[in-house]
């Protein structure tokens, strides 16, 4: 980005192909490639309305309903973005510009990074499950529930 940058301001040259690569795959990646570490850091957008009301059970029951409900939607947003990479490279779709980019590439990275969070997520589910079963948080949940 810098090159191109310099390229554009100074030389009135920018390079061609660089906003392509770039909004097609680099932030794609770079978005995909940290979702799934940021769940289970904690560091996601999260409504915390019951985390004060209950018990250590009561509060991972909760979390357990809204984990499986994101569960579900992760699974379907996998399910389509990787049907959406394999149309695109059966298909042979591509980008029209200086450079023909194919498409699948995006849509890969995209089944990939909902497939390790939907992961991550059923994880965290069988931790919470745990946690109801025998009412004692593990040490990476306790940061969490409390």
């Amino acid at each position: 980005m810098t090159v191109d940058v310099m390229m554009r301001y100074l030389f009135a040259s920018p390079l061609s192909w660089s906003y392509d690569l770039i909004s097609l795959y680099l932030a794609t990646l770079l978005f995909f490639a940290a979702v799934s570490d940021t769940f289970r850091r904690g560091s996601h957008v999260k409504i915390e309305l019951f985390d004060k009301f209950g018990s250590t059970r009561v509060r991972a029951a909760f979390e357990t309903i809204g984990y499986s409900s994101a569960l579900i939607m992760f699974c379907i947003m996998f399910e389509v973005s990787l049907d959406d990479a394999v149309k695109s490279l059966l298909g042979g779709d591509v980008i029209s510009g200086a450079i023909a980019w194919p498409t699948w590439i995006p849509y890969m990275i995209a089944s990939v990074g909902f497939g390790l969070l939907a992961t991550r997520i059923l994880f965290t589910i069988a931790e919470r499950i745990q946690t109801i079963v025998t009412g004692h948080a593990g040490a990476r949940q306790i940061e969490n529930l409390e």
